[in-house]
């Protein structure tokens, strides 16, 4: 049990090294970056993750974690579920925009990486969760929420990395519009009782 908690502690630290190092050296950041920005030796990383994908991996689901936790905090807030997406929205791109690199490192999955478990998926999968939850709310069919989930999360993200390579339009205004396509899209699911 004791040396479980320390691995666990031991593979946090480590996770936060390459977030560290990601941050220092951009998105492009590679495991000869990671150990000359924490100082630690590429074999210990090797003692805690299987290899290189497993570790970026793991990066991966803490800043997915990260950002599904801020985004639900941020879309928790008195009022219509549409101001709650508005306010949602608002705080994923405001994450992008304040972490880019961190943000492009972890959405460019290494090919030998699970995609079960990469960054994507983790966000779709929340995603996918908050969308049922909104439908059952609206008396809407929820059987749409997974589909439409994983479909928010990538088409989001398209719109996010166009926005960071050509910021033509203000983070708000970008909010606006996304938040105006998924609410049409949420309005349009059947409903799960008679039609009134």
């Amino acid at each position: 049990m004791r040396w479980a908690a320390h691995r666990e502690l031991r593979r946090e630290e480590l996770i936060a090294a390459v977030i560290a190092a990601v941050r220092a050296r951009g998105a492009a950041a590679d495991m000869d970056d990671v150990t000359e920005v924490s100082g630690i030796a590429k074999p210990v990383f090797y003692r805690y993750f299987a290899d290189k994908a497993d570790l970026y991996l793991a990066v991966g689901r803490e800043v997915a974690e990260r950002i599904v936790s801020e985004v639900v905090s941020a879309a928790d807030v008195p009022g219509p579920p549409r101001v709650q997406l508005r306010a949602g929205m608002d705080a994923f791109l405001s994450w992008v925009e304040r972490d880019p690199d961190l943000y492009r490192f972890v959405v460019q999955r290494p090919a030998t990486a699970s995609a079960a478990a990469d960054y994507s998926a983790v966000v779709g999968k929340h995603v996918s969760r908050i969308t049922a939850d909104v439908l059952r709310a609206g008396g809407r069919d929820s059987g749409v929420a997974e589909t439409w989930g994983f479909a928010i999360v990538g088409a989001v993200r398209a719109a996010a990395d166009r926005w960071l390579e050509e910021p033509t339009i203000s983070r708000d205004t970008l909010a606006a519009h996304l938040s105006d396509l998924l609410w049409s899209g949420a309005r349009s699911a059947p409903r799960t009782g008679p039609a009134t």
